[in-house]
């Protein structure tokens, strides 16, 4: 019987942690609902609002507080809302049996609008919104939730839905209240975010975000990244004004760090909104922007379109190694060559002996493709093997005029990898191929030389403008880099003239170096050449750069200590 009910047990646990990831759920753990609810809650009289309060962390947290504060009757001063029913099994161990539930709404939080059990406004706001994308949001409600005006303008319909309770949830804050919010990394690098972020550096008093690099919800089973944003003084409307930045090793740094900030001992740098931006002291950020602002600066942009690869609908079907394409009935001959992986470059190009080598070694970087072979009897029978039911429910395939034609033809100048954890190479494209869309495409202007393209890759390796990477680019759990197409062209570049002698020279050296595996030799080759040219003292500006460089790498990388 005892062991019926462990298993019993586990497995409710077990569904109840599939609930809760379906619902983008995952709960804070006590001593961080706790830090944050002594921080929101200042006085007996506040009231404090969840708006997802599902295992009911932060109410049992708010509970405490208010006691603490001298409230007598703390049920009556807090409220919620959440879509679980499951949620409200949990408010009869926070308030006591019987509860009452009249303060305590069961729905979605975003149809809420002037809830006649709630105050109209709250004083303090303690909320760890849904973590659901918005490719996960159900179509109509995306529509709806883009449609409706909201506090914060223009958040638009790309946007995850913690962005939109952000929103909602200053239409119940009340003058002079404080809130606090468990968010995703997404809040400092997502596009769709920057309005919120604006909007609450302007409409508060003060704010801070706090990155805790400990990844606080690994038994939730995920890697995300967490930011703790602090909002005091709502109502304080001052345009321009910014939000602070600060980091946090692990929760318990968080414990000494908010009542620093709180108390005017300690404040948060105002540089810029970027995690990356920690890494960068008073001399650093001047020398890069020393360099930024030389006539010889410019971006990846200025010189060059990035597009993504291919999509092919289903690479292991399109794309094959050697073995691969032996056991299917297929000669090399029948399929062209694509590079779907960032690794099989070795240097400053990628070459038809880069190729070879990473195919003899059992990498896949054949590409089937009808509309190159259309009456080769081996491919046309290759292709009549994928299963007709599955192909109709792939909408890349719906997409396309022959489902079976994925190379577009495009061929780049160059490459550039999409994710990364030591940084972007700009790679030249010899062979003439396409790539999948795990690595982008790079299309030189058509004024831009031969010699600039080489002098541009090599410009990608410095540390000015691997930093400008970090900069630019969007980190996630594990610790890797990504950029989109429109980051990667903000990256800057030093493109100072040189003689073609110079450059012949220096691609060579920096090409040996990469292909001997020292990426570390070839940055400080790169920096050497580029630095030189632009008139700077190399080795004072190199270690600088090295140095804040990688910081920002150790940085993104989580700390994967668990909590107690």
């Amino acid at each position: 019987m005892m062991m019926a009910g462990i298993a019993e047990a586990l497995a409710r646990n077990e569904r109840n942690l599939t609930v809760r990831r379906q619902l983008g759920a995952f709960y804070t753990p006590p001593r961080l609902s706790r830090l944050l609810a002594d921080w929101a809650i200042n006085t007996s009289a506040d009231t404090v609002l969840e708006p997802s309060f599902g295992g009911c962390g932060f109410l049992e947290a708010a509970r405490d507080a208010l006691i603490a504060l001298g409230c007598a009757m703390p049920s009556e001063s807090i409220y919620g809302c959440d879509i679980d029913p499951i949620a409200f099994d949990h408010l009869a161990e926070v308030f006591g049996s019987p509860v009452d539930t009249s303060g305590f709404v069961l729905g979605d939080f975003l149809d809420r609008q002037n809830e006649a059990q709630w105050p109209a406004k709250f004083s303090a706001i303690l909320a760890n919104p849904p973590y659901i994308p918005h490719h996960k949001i159900d179509r109509g409600k995306l529509k709806k939730l883009a449609a409706e005006p909201g506090v914060v303008s223009d958040i638009g319909g790309r946007s995850s839905l913690w962005a939109y309770f952000i929103s909602h949830s200053l239409s119940y804050l009340a003058l002079g209240g404080r809130m606090a919010w468990v968010l995703p990394g997404a809040f400092l690098q997502a596009d769709y975010a920057a309005p919120i972020r604006l909007h609450i550096a302007e409409h508060f008093r003060r704010s801070l975000a706090i990155v805790i690099r400990e990844r606080i919800f690994l038994t939730e089973g995920t890697d995300e990244e967490t930011v703790v944003l602090l909002a005091d003084g709502y109502g304080d409307k001052e345009v321009g004004r910014k939000s602070e930045l600060g980091e946090a090793r692990t929760v318990d740094d968080l414990a000494a760090l908010i009542p620093q900030w709180d108390g005017g001992e300690w404040r948060g740098i105002t540089t810029a909104i970027c995690p990356a931006m920690l890494s960068m002291d008073e001399l650093a950020i001047t020398s890069f922007d020393a360099l930024k602002a030389k006539p010889v600066a410019t971006t990846l942009g200025a010189v060059a379109r990035v597009q993504i690869g291919i999509v092919t609908g289903d690479n292991d079907f399109f794309i094959l190694s050697q073995e691969g394409a032996r056991a299917a009935g297929l000669e090399e001959a029948d399929c062209t060559p694509v590079l779907a992986k960032f690794r099989a470059t070795k240097g400053l190009s990628f070459k038809r002996a880069d190729m070879a080598e990473y195919l003899e070694g059992g990498g896949r970087a054949l590409l089937i493709d009808s509309s190159c072979s259309p009456d080769n009897q081996r491919v046309r029978d290759y292709l009549a093997s994928f299963d007709v039911e599955r192909r109709a429910k792939i909408s890349t395939f719906k997409k396309r005029t022959i489902w079976s034609a994925p190379n577009d033809g495009n061929c780049p100048h160059a490459f550039l990898p999409v994710m990364h954890h030591e940084g972007p190479r700009l790679v030249l494209n010899d062979l003439n191929c396409v790539s999948t869309n795990t690595v982008h495409r790079v299309f030189f202007h058509a004024d831009v030389t031969e010699n600039i393209q080489r002098l541009a890759s090599i410009s990608m390796l410095t540390s000015f403008s691997q930093i400008s990477a970090e900069l630019v680019g969007r980190r996630y759990g594990s610790g890797v880099l990504k950029h989109e197409p429109r980051d990667a062209e903000r990256i800057d570049l030093l493109l100072p003239k040189m003689k073609p002698e110079m450059l012949d020279q220096a691609v060579t050296a920096i090409d040996k170096a990469l292909r001997e595996g020292g990426q570390a030799e070839a940055m400080k080759l790169a920096d050497k050449l580029i630095f030189t040219a632009c008139g700077i003292a190399v080795g004072r500006t190199s270690k600088l750069f090295r140095d804040a460089l990688q910081s920002m790498r150790l940085r993104r990388r989580p700390e994967r200590r668990k909590l107690p």
